[in-house]
């Protein structure tokens, strides 16, 4: 085992027990959906944070590429980045001893759209580890993943259901940018190359 599957265990473990929680949760909202309606929104938001999670362990090996070694302030910015990946995973549906009292979109309205600041929290906490490592390409990723925070904090703050419903559809269509240009894709490549 090297030392870089080492360093990773407590990523994994925290990063999995989100997405455990995020996968739970669809398969109670989705099981005991009975009286209330489900909406499209938390789920989007739910594959987004699951996306996430799935970005974070493909973004760890590029980290690792660039690194002689493992520094503490290094794993512990990547700790919490895992930590608030987590979060957002966490705080997205509603918790399973609550699915079925009220409509989907109402539970995210009141208290599942807090997963956005924590989505934003992290894609500003990689913008860090940008400027960390910096490579000229970077700024690409530190304009996507800014203006990805900031749709994310207008949506959390609107009021106007028409208006979250079209910020959540900008946030769809600058995932889907942002794992084409700028995000570690699968082949574990430095994005931008």
């Amino acid at each position: 085992m090297s030392g870089f599957e080492i360093i990773t265990i407590t990523f994994s473990f925290v990063v999995g027990l989100g997405m455990a929680q995020v996968l739970r949760s669809v398969g109670f909202v989705v099981r005991e959906h009975g009286p209330f309606r489900l909406h499209w929104i938390p789920f989007l938001v739910a594959g987004i944070v699951v996306f996430f999670q799935v970005q974070f362990w493909f973004g760890l090996t590029v980290i690792n590429s660039l690194m002689d070694h493992w520094s503490w302030p290094v794993y512990g910015l990547m700790l919490v980045l895992a930590m608030v990946i987590f979060l957002a995973a966490a705080t997205v549906l509603p918790p399973l001893n609550k699915v079925g009292e009220r409509d989907l979109i109402e539970d995210y309205s009141d208290r599942g759209r807090i997963s956005l600041l924590f989505i934003a929290a992290y894609l500003l906490g990689w913008i860090g580890v940008g400027i960390v490592f910096w490579r000229p390409e970077f700024w690409q990723l530190i304009v996507v993943n800014g203006v990805w925070s900031a749709i994310a904090l207008v949506a959390y703050r609107a009021k106007n259901v028409r208006l979250r419903s079209a910020l959540h559809v900008a946030l769809i269509i600058l995932t889907i940018v942002g794992a084409q240009t700028v995000w570690t894709a699968p082949n574990l490549q430095m994005p931008m190359v």
